[in-house]
């Protein structure tokens, strides 16, 4: 039963995987989300 748990332990999970996918292995999702900030950022303090 020990040996079961960590095997189970090893599996990595669907969900984290894909957000592991999308926020850590994607460089462009992470220039977008900057950039995007940014640009809500000047909009809401009136700058453009």
């Amino acid at each position: 039963m020990n040996k079961q748990k960590q095997e189970n332990a090893k599996k990595p999970n669907g969900f984290v995987a894909l957000l592991k996918k999308i926020f850590v292995h994607n460089f462009g999702w992470k220039v977008l989300s900057i950039v995007s900030a940014a640009v809500i950022w000047a909009l809401a303090a009136g700058l453009l």
